[in-house]
């Protein structure tokens, strides 16, 4: 049954190209459950239902995975089986009506006044580099702007005449 599993790497690798990072993420939730369907039920991936899936997630809770964990795992699982049935080996997904507690949201820490202070004197303003840097941090300060939105900014996006 790895070939299935080595079908489906390749297929997020070449066709999906999915992020090195979710690959890895997604192929040892599979695997993990692989090897537990293995052990406990003595079966293969392509013959789990959603009875085995559902039993995964339990162990999966009991074994004090997180919620973001198990939402992960879950996607794994589900993205698999759809690869799966949309590749013929399975008529139908066996997943199903299967949720697991979703993480709680945190909010956001704020930084300090003082913080915010140490973190915009880290710049050493001695060279383009250094004043670039503080500039950079300075704006994203000032208007609340994320690391992304900075990157992407061109020079036409900069109004000084209307300050926007």
């Amino acid at each position: 049954m790895l070939d299935l599993i080595q079908a489906y790497e390749n297929y997020l690798t070449k066709v999906k190209h999915a992020s090195a990072n979710t690959i890895a993420s997604y192929m040892r939730d599979i695997r993990q459950f692989s090897q537990w369907l293995n052990t406990t039920e003595g079966i293969d991936v392509i013959d789990a239902s959603q009875l085995n899936i559902s039993d995964y997630m339990h162990h999966q809770e009991s074994e004090g995975r997180s919620g973001a964990t198990m939402s992960r795992c879950l996607a794994s699982l589900k993205n698999f089986y759809l690869y799966l049935v949309s590749s013929g080996f399975l008529e139908v997904t066996p997943i199903k009506e299967i949720h697991v507690k979703r993480s709680e949201k945190k909010l956001p820490q704020i930084l300090t006044g003082r913080e915010i202070e140490l973190l915009l004197a880290q710049p050493v303003c001695i060279d383009a580099k250094g004043y670039r840097d503080k500039a950079m941090l300075e704006v994203m300060y000032a208007t609340g702007m994320r690391v992304s939105e900075l990157i992407d900014l061109d020079i036409d996006d900069v109004n000084l005449e209307q300050g926007i």
